[in-house]
């Protein structure tokens, strides 16, 4: 969990830009929003490039949901990945890659500050996703992760098995 954390901060230090999909392509990874039907996503390491495709109909939190799981892949299993990740059941815990995917997402895309200071005043786990703009099943993610660093959150309710 450790090296996840880092190289989300390192990835966000180095790449950062105004939004995932820019950060992952400062990173040289070729992003594409295109038609995939009931395909969320994949990534694909071929001839020396890097391809995150994301499915253009889904809605502005699940594209970058999936752009930063998709980025997850791409730094962590790049090679795993030279015949393509091709999915329709992203984020499946029980699958190693897939959670370590996820905790990359939770982590780019949320800081410790923005879901600290949410979390004080929210009531719920969606309320504080909600005001977060991120999947409440991410910000589960990023409260594990906020759990190693430290604190204290109950994750007992929080399910694995999102985005199916």
């Amino acid at each position: 969990m450790e090296q996840i954390i880092q190289l989300a901060e390192e990835i966000r230090r180095e790449f950062g830009g105004r939004d995932i999909f820019e950060t992952a392509e400062n990173s040289g990874a070729n992003v594409w929003l295109r038609e995939l039907g009931t395909l969320k996503g994949f990534y694909l390491f071929e001839n020396g490039k890097r391809y995150i495709v994301v499915n253009r109909s889904l809605n502005t939190i699940l594209r970058r949901t999936v752009c930063a799981h998709e980025l997850g892949h791409d730094m962590l299993h790049r090679e795993l990945s030279s015949g393509g990740i091709r999915e329709n059941t992203l984020f499946l815990s029980h699958d190693k890659t897939e959670r370590e995917a996820n905790l990359f997402a939770a982590e780019i895309l949320i800081s410790d500050s923005e879901a600290l200071s949410v979390l004080e005043y929210s009531h719920t786990l969606d309320e504080a996703a909600f005001e977060l703009g991120a999947l409440p099943e991410i910000l589960g993610y990023k409260l594990e992760l906020l759990n190693h660093k430290g604190h204290s959150f109950n994750l007992s309710d929080i399910p694995s098995n999102f985005l199916k």
